[in-house]
């Protein structure tokens, strides 16, 4: 199993039983005793500076659905549309047009890595940390609330865009994005950095 469906599992179960206290204490206590969790420390992304110019920009491009190429050479980055890139071989297949036309610059590129946006429980997680930081006690019992039942993103969407704390959010989730793409990059990068 995937680990992205591995956590929805998790998730599910952790759903079915989210209003019996005793059932989320007996969770809670099993994932202190038998979970070894890595000290802070051993996140620190060690990415060489010279990646630091692009990180901000894929961020953004990610954020906004977009598929990233970086070339690892010149820090050159082309994106495209996910939805689009995906569905190329069925719109070549439906329609009989080849997206190669779009003269896509990654594909002239010798050494490039691809990220793509956040599937849906990373950017169910960056909600989850926003709204388990915040101090306003009534708006973390809103956030929790929309995080747990239907619709999630839809709802905790609706409550921030009608909050004080929308800009906080943003400014919470790019650093958030920042940041894992920091990492993602360095994970693609791991050879070179030996």
């Amino acid at each position: 199993m995937k680990t992205s469906e591995l956590l929805d599992e998790i998730l599910l179960i952790i759903r079915e039983v989210k209003d019996d206290e005793k059932e989320l204490q007996k969770i809670l206590t099993f994932l202190h005793e038998e979970i070894n969790f890595p000290d802070e420390e051993e996140f620190e992304v060690k990415l060489p500076e010279k990646y630091n110019a692009v990180v901000k920009e894929i961020a953004s491009c990610i954020d906004a659905g977009m598929v990233c190429f970086l070339n690892t050479d010149t820090l050159e980055i082309d994106e495209f549309p996910r939805d689009l890139l995906s569905d190329s071989y069925m719109y070549k297949m439906n329609t009989g047009v080849s997206l190669d036309h779009l003269n896509l610059k990654y594909t002239q590129w010798e050494k490039y890595i691809t990220i793509e946006p956040l599937e849906t429980n990373e950017s169910f997680k960056i909600m989850a940390k926003f709204t388990d930081q915040l101090e306003n006690s009534k708006l973390r019992t809103q956030l929790v609330y929309a995080l747990n039942n239907r619709k999630p993103f839809a709802n905790f969407k609706r409550i921030i865009d009608n909050s004080e704390f929308r800009q906080d959010w943003f400014d919470f989730k790019d650093k958030q994005l920042q940041e894992y793409m920091k990492t993602m990059i360095e994970l693609e990068i791991q050879d070179e950095l030996k």
